[in-house]
């Protein structure tokens, strides 16, 4: 085998090895935009979701773009949910008990049964209900009040709110990456189901990775 061969078979090789975040360049305009006024303040990696939202919904029940994000992500990074207040009638009240299971470190289990209790079962239709997802989970209707009233509660539902403003959102679901990137999640190439929570992955690590 000559040299040049050689070489380029390493190459090759390397360029097999690297994450995916560095085999591709996507492009801005088509899988991630610029924002015009990054925040400063927001988490590096965030995703914004409402539990009436349908394809906020699918991105965590049949594409698992959420857990292949997270699983994607460097050490010491973590992904942010927030909850968006103002779809739907109980908005403000979701994003309160959204609050309460991040105080709680159960975020997995109330995401999950709330969605299936609002998307499938049309069966959050006031306050009483979400309690009763909470104390499904093991969280009594006391320990959930005293916990809402909380002043942890407050700054978290104050903080999701003042990002929804700061950066602008208007639909849901979305991701935004160190507060100056937003994924577009129309610009995913890959559209099946595996495929595209990798690609979604993948683009959030370039853009962590991505040189100033």
């Amino acid at each position: 085998m000559s040299k040049k061969i050689y070489l380029g078979f390493i190459a090759l090789l390397l360029m097999f090895s690297l994450p995916a975040s560095y085999a591709v360049d996507y492009k801005e305009g088509i899988s991630y935009t610029s924002l015009e006024k990054p925040v400063a303040s927001a988490p590096a990696v965030v995703e914004f979701f409402s539990f009436y939202c349908g394809p906020c919904y699918m991105f965590t029940s049949t594409y698992n773009v959420s857990k292949s994000v997270s699983e994607g992500l460097p050490a010491g990074t973590k992904l942010v949910k927030y909850h968006v207040s103002l779809m739907g009638k109980l908005g403000n009240e979701l994003t309160e008990a959204w609050s309460v299971a991040m105080v709680l470190g159960i975020e997995d289990k109330i995401e999950a049964s709330m969605f299936e209790k609002l998307q499938r079962e049309n069966a959050i239709n006031g306050i009483d209900d979400i309690k009763k997802v909470f104390a499904e989970a093991g969280v009594s209707e006391s320990v959930y009040d005293n916990i809402r009233q909380s002043p942890s509660v407050k700054t978290l539902v104050a903080k999701q709110n003042e990002a929804v403003k700061e950066m602008d959102i208007r639909g849901t679901p979305s991701f935004y990456v160190l507060g100056k990137y937003k994924i577009e999640n129309s610009g995913i190439a890959d559209k099946s189901i595996e495929g595209y929570a990798k690609e979604y992955a993948s683009v959030i690590r370039f853009l962590l990775d991505k040189q100033p």
